[in-house]
């Protein structure tokens, strides 16, 4: 507080900017903040609603990193293939208000017309084949410049043409602005590659709308038994892996099952075992056999009597 004139003056404090995500304080107050935001219908669609809380944090965290109002970060910030990316005009307006550099201006160059050539793939995967097309366009350069304020240095940014275009595949894809407004596209993308080369972090990292488009990534939409049966084609066999193994289980699973042959009937033949004999082929009686026809002779005589045995009329 400074007195003047016997005016007292008091000096506000500095501004604050909130980062929703440095402490819990800060990020119920974050919260609060966002409730107006989301309640409102002058924001897009994805930040309206309670559901879509967690959008308008993050984009009033990247508003006061940005120090910006948090509405135009909500305005110029697109979904593109699941990532978020800048409207181009938006990266002009950030970079001529940051602070850093004289306002953009860009440099044109006309190289006249010229014959150019892009290589094309099509076909399924496993299968494809390449074509080049021929085409003959105006080719244009295109390079933006500013001064920068601290040193009073001229920045050049790196130069688009035409022809770069038609080499990255941004000129002939499906949809694409560069064959109708190519004048308005140079100047968008030369002032995004000067941004991300001088002040990448005024736009935190992320690319424009228009070039997320132009390298979003092609979707092969081919059915899969023509992807399978293409990318079989012209390989040596081998063992089945991944898709091939998993067809040929099911395959074999379906196939119905040979019922087993009954095992034929093996008769076992056992030789006898023939007695001792001689070279002549006389049968030998060895000692056991000799005591048994005693013992069996013993026998019959007990059963039938002996000699000694006195059967007569006197015994």
């Amino acid at each position: 507080m400074t007195t003047s004139n016997n005016l007292v003056v008091q000096q506000a404090a500095p501004h604050r900017a909130i980062s929703v995500f440095s402490s819990e304080a800060d990020f119920a107050a974050g919260q609060r903040l966002c409730k107006a935001l989301t309640s409102s219908n002058l924001v897009p669609v994805s930040y309206q609603g309670e559901q879509n809380m967690g959008n308008a944090l993050i984009a009033l965290d990247m508003a006061n990193r940005m120090q910006i109002p948090p509405i135009m970060v909500m305005q110029n910030l697109n979904v593109i293939e699941g990532r978020p990316a800048w409207a181009s005009q938006f990266i002009i307006a950030a970079l001529n208000a940051c602070g850093l550099f004289s306002p953009i201006r860009f440099r044109k160059v006309n190289l006249g017309q010229t014959e150019v050539s892009k290589t094309e793939w099509s076909g399924p995967k496993g299968a494809r084949q390449s074509k080049i097309v021929k085409a003959t366009i105006t080719n244009k350069e295109c390079t933006a410049y500013a001064v920068e304020k601290t040193t009073g240095e001229v920045l050049e940014g790196p130069t688009v043409s035409i022809a770069m275009a038609v080499a990255e595949g941004w000129y002939f894809r499906a949809g694409s602005k560069w064959q109708t407004m190519e004048d308005l596209m140079l100047m968008y993308r030369s002032a995004a590659f000067f941004g991300r080369l001088y002040a990448p972090h005024i736009l935190n990292g992320m690319s424009t709308a228009d070039e997320a488009m132009d390298l979003a990534e092609i979707k092969d939409i081919t059915p899969a038994a023509e992807t399978v049966a293409a990318a079989s084609e012209g390989k040596p066999e081998g063992r089945p892996r991944g898709v091939h193994a998993a067809m040929a289980a099911a395959k074999a699973a379906d196939k119905p099952k040979e019922k087993a042959k009954p095992a034929g009937k093996v008769i076992e033949a056992v030789a006898e075992e023939l007695p001792a004999h001689d070279a002549d082929g006389v049968i030998l009686e060895d000692e056991e056999d000799v005591d048994g026809d005693a013992d069996r002779a013993a026998e019959a005589d007990d059963v039938f009597g002996t000699e000694d045995d006195d059967f007569g009329p006197g015994a």
